[in-house]
C-alpha cells in the first residue's frame, strides 16, 4: 500500500469516527432538547410506552458529550404492600439474607427484615417529570455513623451474665445462685464497697454515689465506645437562575413550580380523610449522556424544603414582563434509606466515589 493510499484510508477512518460521535451527540441532544417558544416545558414520550412526562432544562445551551450537569427525576411515592413481600430480601434493606423457615420468632423477624426498602420500590416507578440543571458551585457528601460511650461495671456484668443464663438455662442459673457462699475471700474494703453499692441500688440512689460516699471510690466503669446506629444523609443545593431570554424565563418558572408542587403533600387523598405523601426525587450527576464517572451517587430522596429568593442580587429588579433578573433556589433533600458497606460492592455503588 502506497503512502497516498494509506493517507486516504486514515482520512476515511477519521471521518467515520467523527460521524458516529456526531450522531451520538445529536441523539443525546434530541432527548434533552428545549423548544425556545415553550411556556409550559416539554412533554416527552416515555421510552417503551406508558404515557408522557414533563421535561425541563436550564440553561438553554447545547449539551455535549463532556457537559457535566445534575439530572433530577420525580416519581410517585410507593408505599409497601403489607403482607405481600417478594422473595430475595435485603440486609439493611439491600443485601440478601436467609429468611429461615417455620413459625419461629427468628423466622418471623427475618421475613420482616427482607422487606423491600422504599429506595428499591420507587426506582421502578415511571417518571412524572425530569429536570436538567447545572451542577451547583458547592457540592459535597457527608457519610457518618453514630457511636457513643457505654459503661459496664462488674456488678452490671455479673447481672447481665446471670440474666442470660436465666433465659437459656433457668434451672442451672438457680443452682448457681444457691451455690453462692457469701463474699468469699475478698478483702474488707472491697466487701464494704460492694455492700454500699447494693444498698444504694436498693433505696433508688446512684450506686456509684453511695459507694463514693462510703469508701471514696467507685466501680470500674469499663468505659468503651460502641456502635449506636446509622444516619441518613441530607443534601443542600443552591441554584442560581439568571434568565437570558423569554424561553429561559419560562423554563425557570416551570422548574420552580414543579419543585414546589411535587414536594408538597397531597390533600385530596381519601376524600379529605387522609393526607398523601409528596413525591420522590431521584438525583444523578451526569457527564454527557452517561452517569458521572467520579462524583458520588445518591439514593432516592425526599425534598424537605424549597426556598426561592427572587432578589438574587439583593435588589428588586425585573425585566419588562415582570421576570426577576436574578433568582436563587435553595433546596434540601434527605435520602430515604441509610448507606451500608455492602452497597459499595454492586450496582450503582461501584461508580465513582460510591455513595
Amino acid at each position: 500500500m502506497g503512502l497516498g493510499d494509506r493517507a486516504n484510508q486514515l482520512l476515511e477512518t477519521g471521518k467515520s469516527t467523527f460521524n458516529r460521535a456526531k450522531e451520538e451527540v445529536s441523539d443525546f441532544m434530541m432527548n434533552t432538547n428545549v423548544n425556545s417558544s415553550t411556556t409550559q416545558g416539554n412533554t416527552r414520550s416515555r421510552s417503551g410506552g406508558g404515557g408522557r412526562f414533563q421535561s425541563y432544562r436550564y440553561p438553554n445551551k447545547m449539551l455535549t458529550g463532556s457537559t457535566d450537569y445534575l439530572k433530577i427525576k420525580i416519581v410517585k411515592y410507593l408505599p409497601v404492600k403489607q403482607g405481600k413481600t417478594s422473595g430475595g430480601g435485603s440486609a439493611g434493606g439491600e443485601g440478601k439474607i436467609s429468611s429461615g423457615g417455620g413459625q419461629t420468632l427468628t423466622g418471623t423477624l427475618a421475613k420482616g427484615f427482607t422487606m423491600p426498602t422504599i429506595s428499591e420500590r420507587v426506582k421502578k416507578q415511571k417518571s412524572l417529570a425530569e429536570v436538567i440543571l447545572p451542577i451547583p458551585q458547592a457540592i459535597s457528601d457527608n457519610n457518618s455513623t453514630n457511636w457513643g460511650d457505654d459503661e459496664l461495671n462488674p456488678l452490671q456484668a455479673a447481672g447481665t451474665q446471670l440474666a442470660g443464663k436465666l433465659m437459656t438455662d433457668p434451672g442451672g442459673a438457680l443452682e448457681d445462685l444457691k451455690g453462692i457462699q457469701g463474699f468469699g475471700g475478698i478483702d474488707e474494703n472491697t466487701k464494704k464497697a460492694v455492700m454500699s453499692s447494693l444498698a444504694g441500688m436498693a433505696v433508688g440512689k446512684d450506686p456509684n454515689a453511695a459507694m463514693s460516699r462510703a469508701t471514696g471510690q467507685i466501680l470500674n466503669p469499663n468505659m468503651e465506645v460502641i456502635f449506636d446506629g446509622v444516619n441518613i444523609r441530607a443534601f443542600d443545593f443552591t441554584f442560581v437562575f439568571g434568565p437570558r431570554n423569554e424561553s429561559e424565563a419560562n423554563q425557570i418558572k416551570q422548574i420552580i413550580r414543579l419543585f414546589k408542587k411535587h414536594s408538597a403533600a397531597k390533600g385530596s387523598s381519601g376524600n379529605g380523610l387522609f393526607i398523601a405523601s409528596p413525591d420522590i426525587f431521584i438525583l444523578e450527576y451526569m457527564k454527557g449522556g452517561a452517569a458521572h464517572p467520579y462524583l458520588n451517587v445518591f439514593k432516592p430522596m425526599v425534598m424537605t424544603s424549597v426556598n426561592v429568593t427572587y432578589t438574587g442580587n439583593g435588589t428588586y429588579s425585573t425585566y419588562h414582563d415582570g421576570t426577576p433578573t436574578l433568582m436563587q433556589m435553595a433546596v434540601n433533600f434527605k435520602e430515604l434509606n441509610p448507606i451500608y458497606a455492602e452497597h459499595y460492592d454492586s450496582g450503582e455503588g461501584t461508580r465513582g466515589t460510591g455513595f
